[in-house]
């Protein structure tokens, strides 16, 4: 395929690993002679639909809506340009699997972060209609049919009694009542899916779904208005204005560019649109839970201001619809700020590898999925370390993203219904106590599913998406010695001492040119630990003084690191009543005797018998198959 000498677009081309980028996007070329593999640069008015897997409905939208066309070794590109119509509900973004208006799964591409691979192992790939890379002005728009739908499940190959009624119903309705579809073109789609979608078309039967659709289908609605006589109608109204959206026991509406969650905020604003008793205030509070949009999906993108928006790591330009996160930090790729970037390299007091993990530990809050298992202590025993000067300055980067449930709290559902929608938890100064249950510990670190009860509410599953950060001077001990916790735990020593105390450094952390700088350090530390394949960078500083956590909250662990020399061939009631006294010594809580023997084997150290004077007894030996 040759260049055509006529172009209205520069492309700017990124080398590939194959199909990964090889560097960041801001690295390009205006020609790829020199790449084996190479990807071309999207921007936010252009939208690549990835078909995974060929299938006819596919090949008839592509014949129906001709466009650049890119073959893939399992499917397709077809290129668009983004649909300037504001009837778009569902924001089109990099979704993975994503549901279409006409029933088939897709991956879309968009944004300045993202990639569409047109060449591999030196080769272009095949295309057609290939003068359109080199005129993406004269793309044709997105089609109805490949817009996002909000529904998820699979119409693609279903045949007879597999539901394909009730999908084919479900689909429809959803599809009218997002896009306020007419009569006809609801007609064409049903046609489009019954012929080309399922596997064995439905004929009569389908057109049977449509006329029950278009009976269900609403009539034009009734001017409605705000009626201090009717709480029904007016919920409905400011529902609307208000874009209001009940998230997980949370109602969410929209001031300026964002969406808040604070029921006091949301009965002001409804307060300068009409004003209510008090007892109408509780009613349209019950009613919002039910007039509201419902959100159950749980990933959603990280918005910025001016229009940014943190998609997997990448920040592009779109309109993100509803997402509970809403960062007031300016973006800007060049940003630097040198009081940030002295504190930083005080709080690390000069170790970079201390430094590069601090950055993840930031990055890791932007992450709303896909992100490390761990949780951060920031530990120091002396004062004037830079422990709660950081709190504070993160605490004013996440602004309302932060919430500050105790460690102790953590096996109470009510207390951890306060990390929904927030970004990152921090509780300064925690008590070093003793956790006798730690499963929500390590449920909430992974975001796995764990159950919460909101105040007078009946309880509900959610997934944590809360960077889990504390500060202490002693660090708590943790009942449970199996690994799961010590995986999770990552200690950042905090050993550096202010030798000049600056009143204002609270503030100089917290300008709008700090919080620029933080973010950008925060995306360098996502795209670092994705770059690890999700792991946070090695640092010998922090494994060190991990280690020493460890072996100093574990009772067993630190004996054997103050008498292993002593304990081969020793009886194990000895043993074990020597590490009774030395635990009362220390100060230390002992295990009892069946728990201490199953930590020695885990050590390395195995119960035998053996007879002594006559007399069989056990003695602790060295397990030679350790080492």
């Amino acid at each position: 395929m040759g260049q055509s000498n006529k172009k209205s677009s520069i492309l700017k081309y990124i080398e590939l690993d194959g199909k990964v980028p090889k560097h960041s996007f801001d690295i390009f070329s205006t020609d790829h002679t020199n790449y084996k593999d190479a990807g071309v640069i999207l921007n936010t008015k252009l939208v690549v639909v990835d078909f995974d897997e060929r299938s006819k409905a596919a090949d008839v939208i592509f014949d129906t809506y001709p466009t650049l066309k890119v073959h893939t070794s399992r499917g397709f590109h077809l290129w668009y340009k983004r649909p300037t119509t504001e009837q778009i509900s569902t924001p089109i973004r990099n979704y993975t699997g994503k549901l279409t208006v006409g029933g088939v799964k897709v991956d879309y591409k968009t944004g300045t972060k993202s990639q569409a691979t047109i060449k591999q192992n030196g080769q272009l790939r095949k295309m057609e209609n290939d003068h359109l890379l080199y005129d993406l002005d004269s793309l044709p728009e997105l089609p109805l049919l490949l817009w996002p739908s909000k529904l998820k499940h699979d119409l693609l190959g279903l045949k007879e009694h597999q539901g394909r009624n009730s999908a084919l119903y479900s689909h429809l309705l959803t599809s009218a009542e997002q896009y306020a579809l007419d009569k006809e073109t609801l007609e064409t789609l049903a046609g489009f899916i019954d012929h080309y979608v399922f596997a064995d078309p439905m004929g009569d039967e389908a057109m049977t779904v449509l006329q029950s659709v278009l009976e269900k289908k609403p009539v034009k609605k009734k001017e409605k208005y705000l009626d201090a006589k009717d709480m029904v109608m007016t919920s409905e109204v400011l529902t609307e204005r208000l874009d209001i959206h009940y998230y997980s026991g949370r109602l969410f509406f929209k001031q300026k560019d964002r969406y808040i969650t604070d029921d006091n905020k949301l009965l002001r604003e409804i307060d300068q649109h009409i004003q209510l008793k008090p007892s109408n205030h509780k009613q349209l509070l019950d009613l919002f839970k039910i007039k509201a949009s419902l959100v159950e999906d749980g990933d959603f993108p990280v918005m910025l201001p001016g229009g940014y928006v943190i998609d997997e790591g990448e920040v592009i330009q779109i309109d993100a619809g509803f997402t509970p996160y809403f960062l007031d930090a300016r973006y800007d790729e060049q940003a630097y700020d040198k009081d940030v970037d002295d504190f930083l390299n005080f709080l690390a007091k000069g170790r970079k590898d201390l430094r590069t993990v601090i950055e993840e530990m930031l990055g890791h809050i932007l992450m709303t999925k896909g992100f490390p298992h761990k949780v951060f202590f920031l530990y120091g025993p002396s004062a004037y370390n830079g422990k709660s000067t950081f709190i504070k300055m993160v605490k004013r980067f996440t602004d309302s993203l932060h919430t500050g449930v105790p460690l102790d709290k953590f096996d109470d559902d009510t207390s951890i219904y306060s990390l929904v929608g927030k970004l990152v938890n921090i509780a300064d100064d925690i008590n070093a106590s003793y956790l006798d249950k730690s499963s929500n510990f390590k449920t909430l670190a992974s975001g796995d599913p764990v159950m919460v009860r909101p105040i007078y509410s009946a309880a509900t599953m959610v997934e944590n998406r809360a960077t889990l950060v504390f500060t202490c001077n002693e660090m708590p001990m943790f009942r449970d010695k199996s690994g799961g916790v010590a995986r999770r735990i990552v200690v950042i020593p905090c050993d550096n001492k202010v030798t000049k105390k600056d009143i204002h450094i609270d503030e100089k952390l917290s300008t709008v040119n700090a919080k620029s700088y933080l973010l950008r350090l925060a995306l360098e530390g996502a795209a670092r630990i994705r770059g690890n394949g999700g792991h946070l960078t090695e640092s010998e500083t922090i494994n060190q003084q991990t280690e020493e956590y460890f072996i100093s909250s574990d009772s067993a662990l630190s004996f054997l690191q103050n008498y292993d020399a002593e304990i081969e061939g020793k009886k194990t009631r000895d043993i074990y009543a020597m590490y009774v006294a030395y635990c009362e010594d220390e100060g230390l809580k002992a295990s009892g005797s069946t728990e201490f023997g199953r930590r020695m084997k885990k050590a390395g150290w195995e119960s035998k018998q053996k007879k002594i004077d006559g007399k069989n007894v056990r003695i602790y030996a060295r397990d030679q198959s350790e080492e």
